[in-house]
């Protein structure tokens, strides 16, 4: 009997494949392709296809996803094609999404940058892309004095 996959034999879209549980503190960088739950502790960065926070879930360092819901504590900067932050949820960093949703009593302690409406988002494994956007002609910068 299969539980958690659809009659291909795959994975069923919402249905989360790892959890990381309330006494799990993990340290270390984390890729995924699938839908994860933190429920205990991560010290590192996460690039994957979704995430789920929970209220119990902290994380420190920065998050590179299609899809994250946050009910607990993200400390870092975040490149998210769609961000649920639920009342118990706070996010204290750097944030670049395509779509925001914040519910009343949510936490968002940072910059907020739009990645544009109708903007494909898409996250493919081994592909690193920077939350910094490439520099256009005339801006300046530190880097440049």
């Amino acid at each position: 009997m299969k539980i958690f996959s659809d009659k291909c034999g795959g994975a069923l879209p919402n249905t989360i494949s790892s959890i990381i549980g309330q006494d799990m503190t993990v340290v270390g960088d984390l890729t995924f392709k699938s839908k994860i739950q933190i429920d205990g502790m991560i010290q590192g960065n996460l690039t994957g296809t979704s995430l789920v926070v929970s209220e119990t879930g902290r994380l420190i360092g920065n998050v590179l996803t299609e899809s994250l819901v946050c009910y607990g504590q993200i400390d870092g900067d975040l490149t998210v094609g769609k961000l649920f932050l639920k009342k118990t949820g706070v996010i204290n960093g750097r944030v670049e999404t395509s779509e925001l949703s914040v519910e009343s009593g949510g936490c968002l302690n940072g910059e907020i940058k739009s990645l544009g409406q109708g903007t494909e988002f898409q996250v493919l494994p081994g592909v690193r892309r920077t939350a910094t956007p490439p520099q256009q002609p005339g801006d300046t910068t530190a880097a440049d004095s």
